[in-house]
């Protein structure tokens, strides 16, 4: 079981890695749309990681509870692979992120420059609209 949930982790980071990098080249060609048609694609895949990661961590408690060996020989290179695919993902994800920032803060910066206004792009998501936070965007 936990063999299965890992290969489907690492498959899910396989995607969510190909996604962000496809999104960092579309911030470098000003390619919004093709951003905006994958973000839902990419909500539903963090959604399944965390399914997954959750079971996975419920594997690992409960064969501890047991005192049963957390890993067999079997999961090891997948549990190796997953915290290299996870660590790959973040960096590139922290990559973009520090991007999609710095445009926003550039257009931010112009708008309020060109018409004294502050812009609303969009940003007003509430903790109970995100399972997954605590904090709240706001633009």
């Amino acid at each position: 079981m936990l063999v299965n949930m890992l290969q489907s982790t690492n498959q899910l980071l396989d995607n969510l890695i190909e996604i962000t990098s496809k999104d960092i080249d579309d911030i470098k060609k000003a390619n919004h749309q093709a951003l905006f048609e994958r973000n839902y694609q990419k909500e539903e895949l963090v959604k399944r990681f965390v399914e997954l990661k959750n079971g996975i961590d419920s594997t690992l408690a409960e064969r501890n509870r047991k005192g049963m060996p957390l890993i067999n020989p079997n999961e090891e290179p997948l549990l190796d692979e997953f915290k290299e695919k996870l660590q790959k993902f973040y960096t590139l994800h922290k990559k973009f992120a520090k991007m999609a920032f710095t445009i926003t803060h550039f257009y931010n910066n112009l708008m309020n420059k060109l018409t004294g206004a502050k812009p609303d792009i969009g940003y007003q998501m509430k903790p109970s609209q995100n399972p997954y936070s605590n904090f709240s965007l706001k633009g």
